[in-house]
């Protein structure tokens, strides 16, 4: 191969053959050796698109679209244990969604991913952010990534939304089950899309298959607090107690040291002259009652009784009053205590009669 080189006042010319190899080299030179282009803006151009570069270190180099031969299609560039840029399948993305160990699924082309071995982040907007196991949306429905079951949590527009789907099929829509919601509001719904009357949890389930709600208490023990009820300022209001092997007792607080002005009940007779028991149907199956009427109650025990007559909820429901019978205790004690007085006296004055 016939080569020249040339020194010129401001360039080094090197020409010759076109096949070849032709070095520039720096003999016996201790250290670093540094090829040093006149201007920011000069680029250093191979004669082929195989021209290879070997060994050698650029500082803040600009690459305009290079090429990793041997990388892997879609993949993510990344430096390696050794600091070599390369591929591999760990990392895939595919423009929009990026797959960790796993190429991204058919996402629609609103949604963003971050997918991984049996799961992904994924989010089409920014109202809706979801955690997604076995399943993906492409644009129109969920579907199944592999052949097993689903689930879902979603947070959307303040909301948190699980859903749960049984096993389908991989590639098969999804028919996914809002299971339990944690509206914007603070409301938790479980079983339900939406609140039950004013409550603020709301369960809704199948009672001839299923309890509402089962606690287990696991103390070997009794004394156990299935729930306990507080008022605003934090003081016990009533409890239900595990108090037997087999038992609980329903329980509003009545200790001495939270009552004051404490004094016998007097007039308690007369009111029981005053009730009203009565025997009903209930409108809901017809199924026969007896008891009494909460507002006829009300006037006369109004510690028995909850709720306004003829009150409504906000969405036009009717919202019942209560009756707690326990409250008639007292009432009723008193009640006989007088009676029994009564007949004392009366027994007493019998007695002199016929003594006389």
């Amino acid at each position: 191969m016939a080569t020249t080189v040339t020194l010129k006042p401001n360039a080094i010319d090197i020409s010759g053959s076109t096949s070849g190899t032709t070095t520039l080299q720096a003999t016996a030179v201790a250290g670093t050796t540094t090829l040093t282009l006149p201007a920011a803006t000069d680029t250093l151009v191979g004669k082929a698109t195989t021209d290879t570069l070997t060994n050698k270190t650029l500082t803040t180099p600009s690459v305009s679209s290079p090429t990793i031969s041997d990388g892997t299609a879609n993949g993510v560039a990344y430096l390696n244990g050794s600091k070599v840029l390369t591929t591999g399948s760990a990392l895939v993305f595919d423009g929009t969604n990026l797959g960790v160990g796993v190429t991204p699924s058919a996402w629609g082309s609103a949604w963003k991913a971050y997918q991984y071995i049996g799961g992904s982040m994924a989010s089409p907007n920014g109202s809706n952010n979801l955690i997604l196991q076995n399943a993906y949306n492409d644009g129109t429905n969920y579907r199944y990534v592999g052949t097993a079951g689903a689930s879902s949590y979603q947070q959307s527009s303040g909301s948190h939304i699980w859903n749960q789907a049984a096993s389908g099929t991989a590639g098969n829509a999804i028919t996914f089950t809002q299971a339990m919601t944690l509206d914007a509001s603070g409301n938790l719904l479980v079983g339900t899309t939406s609140v039950n009357s004013v409550g603020v949890i709301s369960v809704d389930f199948l009672g001839q298959t299923k309890q509402g709600i089962t606690l287990d208490d696991t103390w070997a023990s009794t004394g156990g607090v299935y729930i306990l009820f507080r008022n605003s300022a934090g003081d016990t209001a009533g409890r239900i107690d595990h108090n037997g092997t087999t038992t609980v007792a329903y329980t509003t607080s009545s200790d001495y040291r939270l009552k004051e002005n404490i004094a016998p009940m007097t007039g308690a007779l007369a009111k029981v002259l005053q009730l009203n028991p009565v025997t009903y149907k209930w409108k809901s199956d017809g199924t026969d009652g007896q008891g009494f009427i909460a507002h006829e109650l009300q006037a006369i025990v109004p510690d028995a009784v909850v709720g306004a007559k003829d009150a409504m909820n906000e969405d036009g429901s009717i919202n019942p009053q209560g009756i707690d019978t326990s409250f008639l205790v007292a009432t009723l004690t008193a009640a006989i205590q007088e009676q029994q007085a009564l007949i004392t006296q009366l027994t007493a004055r019998i007695t002199a009669l016929e003594s006389a």
